[in-house]
C-alpha cells in the first residue's frame, strides 16, 4: 500500500525528481565517476580475513588527486603517481575490533602498464623512508609475490604508544598497482601474509574490472538507471566523492557497519545498487527482500546501542533509532529501502518521507 503523500511532512526537502543526468561531461568528472564503478572491484579487507570489519581511520577513499593519495601511502606516493599518468583510484581499510590487526587494500589505476611499472619501479627508490611516528624501514618480501615492492618497519602510535609492525606493498598488475598497507602486533610475517592473501584475490577482482577508455570519461553515464535523479541529493558543496553517487554490491560493502553480514544479506535479497547521498537508497529484488533489509538494518543499530524511537508518520515501514550519533531512521517503498541520518528525528523524519515521495511512481 502507498502512503497517502499528502499527509507527509516532507519539510523543505525537494520531492520532484532531478532533470535526466546525462553523462559526466567533462574528463575530471568521469574520472571520479569512473573511480566510483571501481569500487565494486576494489576487495575489501574483511574478504582477507573475516575479523577485519571494524571501522578504520582511513576508511573508505576515491582516490581523484594528490592530496587523498598521501592519505594510503608515504608522502612522495602522490608525486610519484603524477609523474606516472596516474588515473584514479578506490581503497577501503578496516581494523579488527581488538585493534591487533588492520589492513588498507588499494587499487591504483595509471594510464597504461608501462606508466604503472614506472611508478612502482620509482616508489621502490624513495619508499624506505618510512612515515612519520615509525622506525626505519627496511625491504621484506611478500610471499608468493617476489615482484612486489615491499618494505617494513615499526610504527608506534602517538597516542597510546603502542608498537606493532607495518608492511607496505606496492605490486603491478597491467595498468593498475595493487598497494596494501598492513599492520600486526603479531609481527612481520603475519602482516605479510595479510598483504599477500590481499594481493591473491584483488588480481583476481580487477581483472574483471570493464574499465572505461579514459578518452571516453566525458561521455560516461551519470545515471543510467534514473535512480540517482530520485535520490535526495547533498549540495554539491556538501557532497563528498562518495555521496551523489552510485554503486554496485561490493562497492556498497565498503559503507556497512557489519559488511560481512550485509554481503549474505544483499545476496539473499538480490540488492544490486546503492545510491549514496543525503539519504542513502539501496535496490533489492522485490518489496518482501527490502523489508528484509529494513529488518537486519535495524537490528544491526540495535545491537550497536539504538534505541527505537517513533518512525515518520504515515509510512508503515519506518523505522527509527536513537543512536550515539544522533538519529538514524529506515523504510521501504516497493523494492526499495531509504536510509536516513540526522541529529534531529523530525529532520530524518522529513528525509524519509521526501526520498518516499520521490520513490513513488519509480
Amino acid at each position: 500500500m502507498v502512503a497517502d503523500l499528502s499527509l507527509l511532512d516532507t519539510g523543505s526537502y525537494p520531492t520532484t525528481p532531478l532533470p535526466a543526468l546525462g553523462t559526466a561531461g567533462t574528463y575530471s568528472r568521469g574520472a571520479v565517476v569512473e573511480a566510483q564503478r571501481m569500487a565494486n572491484y576494489v576487495v575489501g579487507p574483511w574478504e582477507v580475513d573475516t575479523a577485519l570489519e571494524a571501522k578504520h581511520s582511513v576508511g573508505v577513499l576515491l582516490l581523484d588527486g594528490t592530496d587523498k593519495l598521501t592519505l594510503i601511502g608515504p608522502a612522495d606516493l602522490a608525486s610519484v603517481s603524477q609523474r606516472h599518468n596516474f588515473i584514479n583510484g578506490f581503497a577501503s581499510a578496516r581494523q579488527a575490533s581488538n585493534g591487533d590487526r588492520s589492513l588498507l587494500n588499494a587499487v591504483l589505476r595509471f594510464g597504461d602498464a608501462a606508466s604503472a611499472a614506472a611508478a612502482v619501479s620509482d616508489l621502490g627508490r624513495t619508499e624506505l623512508a618510512g612515515p612519520p611516528n615509525s622506525a626505519a624501514a627496511q625491504r621484506v618480501s611478500i610471499p608468493g609475490h617476489p615482484d612486489a615492492v615491499a618494505t617494513s618497519y615499526t610504527v608506534i602510535d602517538p597516542q597510546s604508544r603502542r608498537e606493532r609492525i607495518a608492511v607496505r606493498s606496492f605490486a603491478l598488475r597491467g595498468q593498475y598497482v595493487l598497494t596494501q598497507l598492513a599492520e600486526s602486533d603479531a609481527g612481520r610475517d603475519a602482516a605479510a601474509r595479510l598483504v599477500a592473501n590481499a594481493i591473491n584475490l584483488q588480481a583476481i577482482v580487477i581483472d574483471q574490472f570493464p574499465a572505461i577508455d579514459p578518452a571516453d570519461f566525458a561521455d560516461i553515464a551519470l545515471d543510467p538507471t534514473g535512480l540517482l535523479a530520485r535520490t535526495l541529493p547533498l549540495a554539491a558543496g556538501e557532497a563528498t566523492s562518495v555521496q551523489n553517487a552510485r554503486f554496485g554490491k561490493r562497492g556498497a560493502l565498503h559503507f556497512q557497519s557489519d559488511p560481512i553480514g550485509s554481503s549474505a544479506l544483499f545476496d539473499r535479497s538480490i540488492m544490486d545498487g546503492l545510491v549514496r547521498a543525503k539519504t542513502n537508497v539501496y535496490r533489492s529484488s522485490d518489496a518482501v527482500a527490502a523489508l528484509g533489509i529494513v529488518d537486519q538494518f535495524a537490528a544491526e543499530a540495535a545491537e550497536s546501542a539504538g534505541k527505537p524511537t517513533d518512525g515518520a508518520k504515515f509510512i508503515r515501514t519506518s523505522r527509527c533509532m536513537q543512536l550515539t550519533t544522533g538519529f538514524y531512521c529506515l523504510a521501504s517503498k516497493d523494492r526499495y529501502v531509504i536510509e536516513a541520518h540526522s541529529q534531529s528525528l523530525d529532520d530524518a523524519h522529513q528525509q524519509v518521507a521526501a526520498q518516499y515521495t520521490l520513490l513513488v511512481g519509480y
